[in-house]
Parts: structure tokens; sequence; C-alpha cells
């Protein structure tokens, strides 16, 4: 439990494992550590303002006693977590501080100016989020929005020959991607009741790039994948491939839980998705967006390595371009600028979702407008997109990926300080642009909490600011099915719309929705989705893990209601 030992602000420096378990069992070098500007009290556990971790005992339900704080001595400029015996990870003190050091950095990660240029906030009440590293005995790890906690289990298992415990506080990938899921349901909080297998699929493909550029920003672990790979994404394994400890232990062979370099597809080349489960599915986006990583990084490869000199003559005497030797040299720091980029482009898209339901086709327009925003004039990496998510059947044309001109003209005189600060004054303008905003007749709808943001972008032109208010609405729409079972005739689904306003010129940015009524919703992917939803909630039903009756099923006046079906997904396991 938190003791007196505190450090009211100053630097502190964190600690987590540096790799997955499966290549780590020397004993040695199992820690990285970064140093967290921390502005609050630091107790014993370690506990923070917003995340706590607690480490119970999952025989007796005591909870242990946690690592203590050692606030920096006289002279000194760090304070840290002791741990005893930094060499054995199967210790309570170690664990404790490995999981509370992955997830403080993940939401640093999201935090940074040049992404979503804030503090998070939880989808649940309160500020601080619990972290649980031995929460039982079974082969999986969650979150769980309801006890506003991570949950990490462990289990036995034969992993290459040996027998083991696999402890999944442990490996940071599994950490990074769990972090993610209550980062994002803080995001875009619809989605943890949402129906379709694509908006939940969007849940895990993000918590996998998560892991992605976890593992990039460890420092030891990507110069060991870079030697080992010789620089070349393609074969990085450690970053490509999600929870390797894990799903040796599952599996019984040696393949990790996902590979976002698969190839997955709905259409075209490469292999279909499993099922249409969400997880299945989600190596559609997240392998089109892993291909986004490799090509970013070999752009930038090459122009650092012809930029060094790295240039060789052909027998013909013209320029070859870099080597391999050079192209190997500029790896790292490609990887750096990549990886940063990388997470520039996907995360900033987050805030530009609507609420409710979200298709793949939705994140990816959230996205590139998103970008054009940030980044208008450069199209390079847009067009890698809109061109591999119409090669892996995501949408049928790149137009679908373009947004439609918002036709909102805003007031000269509108006060965005009293829309941001004033619930009656956003409920108001909601009602006033309702048509605009696609908002049925005679449907209430929800304003959600407005977000004034000043965000760090790099332009050609060099680094500077962008300040965008975001202003959402939500409501909810019937939709007929004809599977009820003679129980249901309908089925509700949340829908929503983002404003996205410029907050130096007053001029709309960008409007999102995923109102049926919105031009980017006739398109084929929305009907693909739609299609996918009402088979993924039958084989829900067939399956028995949706009953009828229990508290996230409701049905009323022949409408079914459906609540947690994210929390439903993250309990059943990965």
């Amino acid at each position: 439990m938190a003791t007196e030992n505190t450090a009211a602000t100053g630097k502190v420096r964190l600690q987590y494992m540096v790799r997955d378990p499966v290549s780590a069992d020397d004993g040695r070098d199992l820690l990285e550590g970064w140093d967290y500007k921390a502005s609050e009290a630091m107790l014993d556990g370690p506990v923070c303002r917003r995340v706590a971790v607690v480490d119970i005992d999952p025989d007796t339900g005591a909870v242990n006693a946690g690592a203590p704080f050692v606030p920096p001595k006289k002279g000194a400029k760090l304070g840290r977590y002791r741990i005893k015996d930094p060499t054995r990870p199967h210790a309570a003190d170690f664990q404790q501080v490995s999981v509370f050091g992955a997830v403080m950095k993940t939401m640093a990660m999201f935090e940074e100016a040049d992404v979503l240029g804030r503090p998070l906030r939880w989808a649940f009440d309160g500020e601080q989020l619990l972290v649980v590293p031995r929460a039982g005995r079974m082969a999986n790890a969650f979150y769980h929005r309801d006890s506003r906690s991570l949950q990490f289990f462990f289990f036995e298992a034969t992993v290459s020959g040996a027998d083991t415990t696999v402890y999944t506080c442990l490996s940071p990938d599994i950490v990074a991607h769990e972090t993610t899921h209550a980062i994002l349901d803080g995001i875009a909080p619809d989605l943890y009741d949402a129906t379709s297998p694509q908006a939940l699929g969007l849940h895990e493909a993000i918590a996998d790039l998560s892991a992605v550029i976890f593992a990039i920003r460890t420092r030891r672990l990507r110069l060991e994948v870079l030697r080992l790979s010789r620089g070349d994404l393609r074969n990085a394994g450690a970053f490509n491939e999600i929870a390797n400890h894990f799903g040796a232990a599952v599996a019984g062979d040696a393949r990790p839980l996902r590979d976002l370099n698969s190839g997955v597809s709905f259409s075209g080349p490469g292999r279909r998705p499993a099922s249409h489960a969400p997880h299945d599915i989600s190596e559609v986006l997240s392998g089109a967006l892993y291909l986004l990583l490799v090509k970013e990084h070999d752009d930038i490869k090459r122009a650092i390595a012809a930029g060094a000199g790295g240039l060789e003559e052909e027998d013909g005497g013209q320029a070859a371009g870099p080597g391999d030797e050079e192209l190997y040299q500029a790896s790292g720091r490609a990887l750096a600028i990549a990886g940063n980029k990388f997470k520039r482009i996907v995360f900033r898209g987050l805030d530009y979702l609507p609420p409710g339901e979200i298709s793949f086709a939705d994140y990816g327009r959230a996205l590139i407008a998103a970008d054009t925003a940030s980044n208008p004039d450069d199209d390079d990496a847009r067009a890698f997109i809109r061109k591999e998510f119409v090669r892996r059947g995501i949408v049928a044309d790149a137009g679908e990926l373009v947004s439609p001109p918002p036709t909102l003209a805003l007031p000269a005189d509108l006060d965005l300080d009293l829309l941001v600060r004033s619930d009656w004054s956003a409920y108001q303008f909601a009602e006033k642009h309702r048509e605009a905003l696609m908002i049925p007749p005679n449907v209430p709808f929800d304003v959600r909490p407005r977000l004034s943001v000043v965000k760090t972008v790099y332009r050609s032109t060099g680094e500077a600011e962008t300040h965008e208010c975001l202003f959402k609405v939500a409501w909810r729409e019937n939709r007929t099915v004809d599977q009820g079972g003679g129980f249901f005739d309908e089925i509700s689904i949340i829908y929503g719309s983002t404003l996205v306003i410029d907050r130096d010129t007053g001029e709309v940015r960008a409007l999102l929705s995923t109102s049926p009524r919105h031009p980017s919703q006739q398109a084929e992917a929305t009907a693909a989705n739609n299609a996918m939803r009402l088979a993924y909630v039958a084989d829900c039903f067939d399956k028995g893990l949706l009953e009828i009756g229990s508290p996230d099923v409701q049905i009323q006046n022949r409408t079914l209601r459906l609540r947690a079906m994210g929390q439903m997904l993250h309990m059943r396991g990965h």
C-alpha cells in the first residue's frame, strides 16, 4: 500500500520490461528506463494521481505491499522505484514497477504535443486507472471500464520445451495494447458499446499499432531488431509480431498472437481474415497501416543514406543508389523519424472520429482529414493509405476516403470559447444546425464535451501549431433486422458527427459523420459494414455470448439494444 514516500514534482526514472519474456530469459538487461516529469505526488505501489498499481494476491485476495518510491537524495535529479533484484522478473516488485512504467509510457505517447496535445481523459468517472498485475490464473489480459482497471493474468505453459509461468504484465506489447484500449475508450467511448465488428476491430488495430510504436521507442529493442533484420522492417519480427511469448504459450509453437505483416485483406491479394470476428478483421486495418510505416522507413532511410554520400557506381558509371551497408547504417535514424511521423498520422485521426459506430472506412476518412489539416502540402502518406485501403478491400474506390466539403458556414460572431465552456450554448448550436450536423428531426441528441486543442505540426516550412475546436454530437437510430428470432425487429445503433473548427480563422476544417444521410455513408463500405454487423450479432447469439434479458442485452418495443460489447470481447480473450 502507499506510504509517505512521495515526490511532489520533478523527474522520476520509470522502468519497464524491455521485451517479451520469450527472448529475455538470460536474466540480464531486462529493464529500460525513461524519465517521467511528475507534477503530482508519487507514492509506493507505484501510485500516482492517474495510475495506481493494486497488487492483489489471487489466492487470498490480500493486497500485497507495493514497490517503494525512493525520492531523489540531496544533489540527485531523479526519483525512482526500488526493485530488490532487477534480474528476477517473476518477483512482485519487478512486475509492479514494470507494468506501471509501461502503462505510463503508453499514455505519454498519446499526450505528446504532436499527437493529442492534451492530458488524457478516461471514459469512466474519476482520474485514476487501476492496474492489477496478477489478477488471477488464466491466459488473458483486458481493460475493464466498469471496474476502472487493467487486469493482467498469468498461467502455466510450456514454451520452447520448458515449463514456465507466463505473466502477461511482463509483456510490454500486451501492456501497451491493453493501456491503449483504456485510452481509446476515453477518446471514442461509443466504441465500447458498438455492435459492428469493424468498430470493435478498430480498437484492436489501434491497440496493436500502439504496441508497435512502443517497441520502436524502446531503444535497446530497436537497436537489436534493426541489427537482426539488417534494417528491414519487413523482417523485423519484434515490431510487426504482437505478443510472441503469449502466442507461443497458447498455441504451443513459436508464433505470435498476431502478425501485422501478414497481408490479410477483405478482397484482392492476400489471405482473408479467419472470421469476421473483431480480432481477426483487425489485421486488415493494422496490416495496411503497418505497411505505411515500412514505406516511410524505406523512403527516409534511402534519403538519409543518399544524403550521406552512400551512392555506388554501376558498371556503366551511373549512380545506383545507396548500398546495403549505407542503408543499414541509416536505418536507426530513419526509424526514429518514420516512427514519429507514423504515430502522428495514426493517433491524430482518432480525434476526428465521429461518435458512434465506426467502420474502417470512417477511420480512414478521419485519419486523412486530420493529416490534411496538419500537413496540407504533403499528400504522399495519404496517397499510400488510399491505395492500400483499396487494395485490401476496405473501400472500393479511393474517393470514398475523401470527406465531402462541409457546407456549414459559421457566423462571424460565434463565441468558440463559450461553445467549448457552456453545455447550454453547445446544445443551442447543435439544435440550430441540426440539419447540417445530420441529426434527424425530432430525435434527441447528446453533445459531447468540446475540446479546444493545440497541436504541434511539422511542415515543409518548419514546426508550427494548429488550434482546433472539436465539436461532437451523437444520437440513436433503429435499423431493421430480419434475424431477431421473433424477439426483436430492430437494433438500436449510435450515430454521430464531428465538426472540426479552425480556432484562428473560425472556418470549418472538416465535418465527418456516420449518419446514413451523409454522402460518405452511401458507399459500398457502409453496406459491407452493416452486413458484417448483422452477421456478427447473429453469430454472438448463436454461440450463447449474448443472452436476452441480461443487463447488457435489452429489448424494448421489439428493439434490441446492446451494451459493453467491447468489454465482452476483451474478457473473452485475444
